[in-house]
């Protein structure tokens, strides 16, 4: 973090030293100076150092968001969102997508509530950029697209307490366009993890037959 501060700094000390080297240079050549002979050379060699360090600069903001790409599949695989768990079980297997920048959902093309991830995932996302000095302008579309299989629910009750778990299988693409291309990821995955605390959270109470149907799933859908 400290790197990407320290060369957005020496960035505009040479954008700022470029500046006034060439109004340095006009001045002398309106005064007709007798050293003006050796200036235009200098210039151009300045000019030409000063686009190099750009084209840097850029090659930096390409890796930098790529990486992105690829940490949200990772993240979405590896260290998924309790509340996203809850949800994938609730709607059951099938191909999600989500706009992380608008928060629209959707399961095999149907609107579905917004998942957790585009509220935590867009705040992540806008503090790194941030952090690298990266235009947030300069993002146009963020979007995950998860081809999610939901087996081996399994919901037991003891002394009142109801747990459940189940084994979440995915296939995840994630993209980042910006004004001047797109960065895509791509990652896959299968765990068992449990979600009954995150589910009663969203929807009130387990079902008490799986996958939940509109008669005996209680809450919101």
């Amino acid at each position: 973090m400290e790197s990407a501060s320290l060369w957005t700094g020496i960035r505009s000390l040479v954008i700022l030293a470029a500046a006034l080297y060439l109004l340095s240079f006009l001045f002398l050549r309106s005064a007709k100076s007798a050293n003006v002979a050796g200036l235009p050379l200098e210039a151009s060699s300045l000019i030409r150092d000063f686009t190099v360090l750009l084209g840097a600069g850029q090659t930096m903001r390409r890796k930098v968001l790529q990486d992105f790409a690829n940490l949200f599949c990772q993240r979405t695989i590896d260290l998924p969102s309790g509340y996203d768990l809850a949800s994938f079980a609730h709607h059951g297997s099938g191909m999600y997508r989500a706009n992380i920048l608008t928060g629209e959902c959707s399961l095999n093309g149907r609107p579905i509530p917004a998942l957790r991830t585009c509220h935590d995932y867009k705040d992540w996302l806008n503090a790194q950029l941030d952090k690298h000095g990266i235009q947030q302008e300069g993002i146009k579309e963020v979007s995950l697209q998860v081809k999610m299989n939901v087996d081996k629910v399994n919901i037991e009750s003891s002394y009142g307490h109801q747990s459940a778990d189940a084994h979440f299988s995915f296939d995840c693409h994630s993209e980042i366009r910006t004004d001047e291309k797109s960065y895509t990821g791509n990652m896959a995955g299968e765990k068992t993890w449990g979600f009954d605390w995150y589910y009663i959270r969203l929807y009130g109470s387990l079902p008490t037959t799986w996958p939940p149907s509109p008669d005996n799933s209680p809450g919101r859908s």
